[in-house]
């Protein structure tokens, strides 16, 4: 699979020139797979490995909606266990 190498990519890229990571970072979040839960934990690895070689100033710029996406997940997964255990 070439996950592992296209993220090592992009995260070069974001250490290379760190303003890279706003863009980065939005483009995860606006393409993030609302209903399949393995693809969210591949994109949070993702995120992590992003925010690893992040500024704090870059981070800023998209704290919001980043904050907003990990709530929406963390909602649809209590949602989705409530659900399988009843």
């Amino acid at each position: 699979m070439y996950h592992q190498q296209l993220s090592y990519c992009i995260t070069q890229f974001v250490e290379k020139d760190f303003k890279l990571a706003d863009t980065v970072i939005r483009g995860l979040l606006k393409y993030w797979p609302i209903t399949n839960s393995s693809k969210e934990v591949m994109f949070l690895g993702e995120l992590e490995e992003v925010l690893e070689a992040t500024q704090p100033a870059e981070f800023q710029r998209c704290m919001v909606l980043f904050s907003g996406r990990l709530v929406g997940a963390s909602i649809a997964h209590i949602f989705s266990s409530i659900g399988s255990s009843s």
